[in-house]
């Protein structure tokens, strides 16, 4: 099941709102290409750009919470590692699914559920949990 974008996800910042919004757009386009895993390249690139694209908004939000003076950016930096390293596990999991030629092995398709569950939960979660943080410190009237 997609994942919609909702006010409640919004922290106020409209630069990681934005990559926010993109980054539910490429777990919404993986969760369409697991669902036809005849096409590994296609699993493999949406992959690819969720992968490449979170390094990158990881990287820009560490830099805006920086100038921010946001004083949790050391405890941010490490989840945003972790979640990293967890995302490139889990397409690691999947190309070796892909590329299993053992027709007893659960494949990509069966496993689709449980890829989506977990880049939802893996979104979602530090979105709400994490980066909700962040809603305070923007909120503020900006004295520089």
């Amino acid at each position: 099941m997609a994942i919609f974008w909702r006010p409640q996800l919004a922290i106020g910042h409209d630069e990681i709102d934005a990559d926010h919004r993109y980054l539910i757009l490429l777990i919404n386009t993986v969760e369409l290409v697991l669902r036809f895993p005849e096409s590994p390249q296609h699993v493999l690139k949406a992959f690819d750009e969720l992968e490449h694209y979170a390094k990158r908004h990881f990287e820009r939000e560490e830099i805006i919470q920086i100038s921010w003076g946001y004083i949790h950016v050391d405890e941010h930096k490490l989840e945003h590692r972790r979640l990293l390293q967890a995302l490139t596990a889990l397409r690691m999991k999947v190309e070796t699914a892909l590329l299993d030629p053992n027709p007893e092995a659960k494949g990509v398709a069966e496993q689709s559920g449980e890829i989506s569950a977990f880049l939802r939960h893996w979104l979602l979660d530090h979105v709400i949990k994490s980066d909700a943080k962040l809603s305070d410190l923007f909120r503020k009237p900006d004295l520089r």
